[in-house]
């Protein structure tokens, strides 16, 4: 049983002072490092419990492949042991605490803090997803972002895998689901979930929600909700419309239809340093608007369809009633493969979603839609039975 005033760990180092937090897995206590007289923070997992040799194995493989982790914006460890069958971290004791302090008292961050903690989260989830093969954090959420003294956002917690976490519900015989249902995406509850990048994405889009209205999108509930047809909400109060779509573009329901971590950062850094892009475009991605993008997208693609098949029909025509012209001179005056790949060319900004689905599925194998498109317009070119000599798909293509 951790009790204030234990001496705790290897020697008997550590002396308790007080429990700073408490979750499904772990404790958090403040304590006086007796070697050094430093306060330090300990992380003790499966406390009281403990783990057998089996998962005390597992726990230390695991975690032994990302102690070394360094960047600006994670909490890292410095050592990493076990006492009593317990496994535990030390840690840089941060007198700032969590951001769910901004939580207390109904209490709301402000445009300025979001955009800046929005940046500090961003940038240390995309460090982790950009390693080979990507670690995905799985629970992101204000107690496990912490401020420094010198303000910087610091994501914990970081390296507990699903595996771990199994590891430790079983040996403290719990039925606790890995991450806060509050934070979970909607894939996160399909039959087979499989953690990806995406899904911490959706997990930072709540976060963010939660610090600027006071309560998560989906209330404890989560992304469940938001799987079985539920909308995201609107976001009130005195933010800017370019933050507030920051966030729905997180919280889609749509793996592939939300940024990256690294485009997010990028868009964050942009903002507070007052850099404007050259493809920066005003745009409104509400949930009310959201709903009519699909929409407007398979109208456009089938507009340009019939104008290809209109202009088809009207030269075609043309060609067929005016005997002085033969079938090659038709080809000069009305280049159909040229009308193909304008249309083509036009519609390649479809594929900037699909490539945030691949980087956000990059072990996936998948066949994506927007592979199609081209050959939607190839088939335009043969609409009402008409075939332009000359031109075959591989021209098209």
């Amino acid at each position: 049983m951790l009790k204030e005033g234990l001496l705790f760990g290897d020697s008997q180092r550590y002396k308790f002072i007080k429990q700073l937090g408490r979750g499904g897995f772990s404790e958090v206590w403040l304590a006086e490092d007796t070697m050094t007289n430093l306060q330090v923070a300990v992380k003790v997992y499966a406390p009281g419990a403990g783990l057998d040799d089996d998962g005390i194995k597992i726990f230390t493989q695991e975690f032994s492949m990302v102690f070394d982790m360094n960047h600006t914006n994670l909490l890292r460890p410095t050592h990493f042991a076990c006492w009593n069958r317990m496994p535990y971290l030390i840690m840089p004791f941060i007198k700032g605490g969590s951001t769910f302090k901004y939580l207390s008292g109904g209490k709301t961050m402000s445009e300025e803090e979001c955009w800046k903690m929005f940046h500090d989260v961003a940038a240390g989830l995309a460090y982790l997803h950009e390693k080979t093969p990507p670690l995905i954090h799985q629970d992101i959420k204000p107690d496990n972002i912490m401020i420094s003294d010198d303000h910087r956002y610091l994501i914990t917690d970081f390296g507990i895998s699903a595996r771990i976490r199994s590891t430790i519900r079983n040996g403290m015989a719990q039925e606790q689901s890995g991450g806060t249902l509050a934070y979970m995406g909607p894939e996160r509850f399909s039959a087979n979930p499989k953690p990806i990048m995406a899904s911490d994405v959706w997990s930072l889009g709540a976060m963010m929600f939660e610090l600027m209205t006071g309560l998560p999108p989906f209330g404890n509930h989560g992304g469940v909700l938001q799987k079985n047809g539920a909308d995201i909400p609107i976001i009130e109060g005195n933010y800017s419309q370019q933050l507030k779509d920051l966030v729905y573009s997180c919280l889609a329901k749509e793996t592939w239809d939300r940024p990256s971590a690294k485009k997010i950062e990028e868009i964050t850094y942009n903002y507070i340093n007052g850099i404007e892009t050259k493809n920066q475009q005003k745009t409104d991605h509400s949930p009310t608007s959201k709903k009519n993008n699909k929409t407007l997208i398979y109208c456009g693609i089938a507009g340009i369809i019939v104008l290809i098949a209109i202009l088809i029909a009207v030269f075609s025509g043309n060609s067929s009633s005016n005997e002085d012209f033969s079938a090659s001179q038709a080809v000069e005056r009305i280049n159909y493969d040229s009308i193909a790949r304008i249309c083509i060319k036009s519609s390649k900004e479809l594929t900037e979603q699909a490539d945030t689905f691949m980087s956000n599925h990059a072990d996936d194998k998948f066949d994506s839609k927007y592979n199609k498109v081209e050959d939607i317009y190839i088939s335009a070119l043969y609409l009402n039975g008409y075939k332009q000599p000359g031109i075959s798909n591989t021209n098209c293509a």
